[in-house]
């Protein structure tokens, strides 16, 4: 699913260049449940910005699903991301003057598909979340839970089989965020790729191998299970 060897980035303070990424091997396979966690400046949400085709990487290389990752159009960075990726957020990104079921279907929107046949798909998954009777809710009418399990359902709208999580259960309380952990292991035994990023030693535990950075570094891999 994911190959990545001697990956660098870095990014440019006016004259001065600061390496963030500094050598990252890493290989994660289809079906996998990975945390990346790290102290802050590590590198993981620009590790996570390179796998998600958001931010590319200065040196070494990047392959995801057998696809080399490179320098691309927007045009064609926006097609991988739609073909292959679903991104969940810790601050959920949920456009403010959109329901819920635009919300999830907001991604179907760009890809063209006609409106009802994405509001129907859209449904279907706000139903499996558990948010059938909060389908025309703004999200400023949920709860933190309820906006999370919608921005999970719009990762999953284009069916992607790689969802990339950054500190998903960070504005969370413990027994929502053990709800979305449940969630998340539901997806990945129905076979989707997850990726999260978190500080959280109790949701890294409910993955199947945890990875440390530190200074732009693997510290080292922990097989959990």
């Amino acid at each position: 699913m994911i190959a990545i060897s001697h990956l660098t980035k870095s990014y440019h303070m006016g004259l001065i260049e600061v390496p963030v990424l500094k050598g990252i091997d890493l290989s994660i396979k289809s079906g996998e449940f990975v945390a990346i966690m790290g102290p802050s400046g590590s590198g993981k949400s620009t590790l996570l910005n390179v796998l998600g085709i958001l931010d590319y990487y200065d040196g070494g290389e990047y392959v995801l699903n057998g696809t080399l990752i490179k320098p691309l159009s927007e045009t064609d960075a926006t097609r991988l991301r739609s073909q292959y990726i679903g991104f969940v957020f810790q601050s959920f990104n949920l456009l403010p003057f959109k329901n819920a079921i635009d919300n999830v279907a907001l991604p179907l929107y760009y890809r063209k598909v006609p409106r009802k046949q994405r509001e129907k798909r859209a449904a279907i998954l706000l139903e499996r979340m558990g948010l059938v009777d909060r389908m025309h809710h703004l999200p400023t009418e949920l709860s933190g839970g309820q906006r999370q399990r919608v921005a999970i359902a719009r990762a999953l709208i284009n069916e992607p089989s790689l969802i990339l999580a950054d500190e998903p259960t960070g504005n969370l309380d413990s027994e929502t965020s053990e709800d979305v952990m449940n969630l998340f292991s539901q997806i990945n035994r129905e076979g989707k790729t997850l990726l999260v990023i978190t500080h959280d030693e109790n949701i890294a535990e409910r993955t199947h191998r945890v990875i440390h950075l530190q200074d732009g570094r693997i510290k080292d891999q922990s097989p959990l299970g």
